[in-house]
């Protein structure tokens, strides 16, 4: 077996594959396993490449580890590949954030939904189509098992434009399950759900005790009402306000729910604090700047620092990550691994979350969109599992809107049209004004020229 690696820069996900990989028995026993690390920046794959030459040593493992800055290199004789790539991702995402709210959006994150979603999906959709289409030269049969966002998006492009077989994965899910178990006060291995969506738009339609098999609703229902309504505000306030109002509860919380509707900012506390400078005295985009430090929300991280405590960076961040201590190494969680097991030893299992084009699985929502829900893999590859209970009205329609915006996004990218990219803008639920989202369209065209698709006025 051949896994690729593309996007092994990676701080999160790429260390994580890699811990995965390694402390998986199946495939420590294979005859000959191959991992591939590839990054355009060397500096980055060397890192690594050295860290999980280290690894591998220290536990052993016979698989052979390679490193290349060469796509096509990489994905020579691949079974899989895992991707999770993003360029200088802090520096476009405070512009993804800041530029739409400076012409009137309510957006408060712009990462996988609002206006700035759409720049986001507009950066990475080159490069990922790039990687699909040299699949279907190089290794025609792989899977490419997605990480990067804006997943649903990006998933999307990838189904219609290309024949390669995609899938992405995301844990916002097991998230939402974390939060059940709070309020049930219940470890969240005891909990069964059904639940999907959109990604970081999902609801859990069914809640049940694994061993008893008891409906969880009424009970979740009676601890939530009892609840602090101030606890954990910026995760489960929005969190909990859509489930009052639309009977279920959703995943994964509040910035990333509230990207695809209208009313979220009163739920989210760290709304300022997102990417926060002073005007006056900071230009965060200009060359020699320091980017905006991202702050996920209103609690911990620097807020919790006293005056003169110094505050960990991404680099930071990053240079603790790849010190390699053997007793930190412990599985991500994720499914890539897992998945690849299933499928190469035919071994049949179900995972919590996948983002695969609809085909039915969920009812009222277009059969070529990529939704997410649960999913069974086995020998034959991945196949959503269809939600027995239909999600509300309000919840289709907020989603069936995104739906129309993955089609005018990639008609936008196909088209090299600014027009459609405007057509995708006014039609979000956190749109400004048509004439400050042309404004807003030149600006960010501007700003990250280097990065965006050539696109005009037609």
């Amino acid at each position: 077996m051949k896994i690729a690696l593309i996007g092994a820069g990676s701080v999160s996900f790429a260390l994580g594959a890699l811990n995965d990989i390694v402390l998986s028995e199946k495939l420590k026993k294979m005859d000959h396993l191959e991992v591939a690390l590839m990054d355009i920046e060397q500096e980055n794959v060397n890192r690594t490449y050295h860290y999980a030459s280290e690894m591998f040593s220290s536990f052993s493992h016979p698989g052979e580890l390679s490193r290349t800055t060469d796509l096509e290199e990489a994905l020579i004789h691949a079974d899989f590949v895992i991707v999770a790539i993003e360029v200088n991702r802090y520096f476009y995402w405070s512009q993804d954030f800041h530029i739409p709210r400076r012409y009137g959006s309510k957006q408060i994150y712009g990462e996988n939904g609002g206006p700035g979603s759409m720049f986001h999906t507009l950066r990475n959709l080159g490069p990922m189509l790039h990687i699909a289409k040299t699949m279907e030269k190089i290794c025609p049969e792989a899977w490419f098992i997605n990480y990067t966002n804006p997943e649903a998006k990006l998933v999307e492009a990838i189904s219609k434009l290309t024949s390669i077989k995609v899938v992405g994965l995301c844990h916002g899910l097991d998230m939402g399950i974390d939060q059940l178990a709070s309020f049930l006060d219940i470890p969240a291995s005891s909990i069964g759900v059904e639940g999907g969506g959109l990604n970081h738009f999902g609801f859990f339609t069914k809640i049940w005790d694994k061993e008893t098999g008891e409906d969880l609703y009424p009970l979740f229902h009676e601890k939530e009402k009892r609840a602090n309504r101030m606890a954990h505000f910026d995760h489960y306030a929005l969190s909990r306000t859509m489930y009052r109002t639309y009977g279920y509860y959703p995943y994964p919380g509040t910035n990333h729910c509230g990207e695809y509707v209208s009313y979220a900012e009163d739920f989210y506390a760290g709304l300022p604090l997102q990417f926060r400078y002073d005007p006056i005295r900071e230009k965060p985009w200009q060359y020699g700047s320091e980017v905006p430090e991202f702050v996920y929300c209103a609690s911990g991280n620097s807020l919790d620092k006293g005056l003169f405590d110094d505050t960990t960076t991404q680099e930071d961040w990053a240079e603790q990550a790849y010190t390699f201590d053997k007793n930190k190494v412990s599985k991500s969680n994720e499914y890539a691994i897992p998945i690849i097991e299933a499928i190469f030893f035919d071994e049949k299992i179900q995972i919590n979350a996948a983002n695969m084009p609809n085909k039915g699985a969920i009812k009222g929502l277009p059969e070529d969109m990529v939704v997410e829900t649960q999913a069974i893999v086995n020998g034959n590859g991945i196949s959503l599992k269809p939600m027995e209970i239909e999600l509300p009205t309000a919840i289709l329609g907020t989603i069936n809107i995104q739906g129309c915006i993955h089609k005018l996004l990639l008609e936008a990218y196909v088209e090299q049209s600014k027009t459609k990219l405007l057509q995708a803008i006014l039609l979000d639920p956190q749109a400004p004004s048509y004439y400050q989202a042309c404004a807003m369209i030149d600006e960010m065209c501007g700003l990250q020229k280097e990065m965006l698709p050539e696109l005009e006025w037609k």
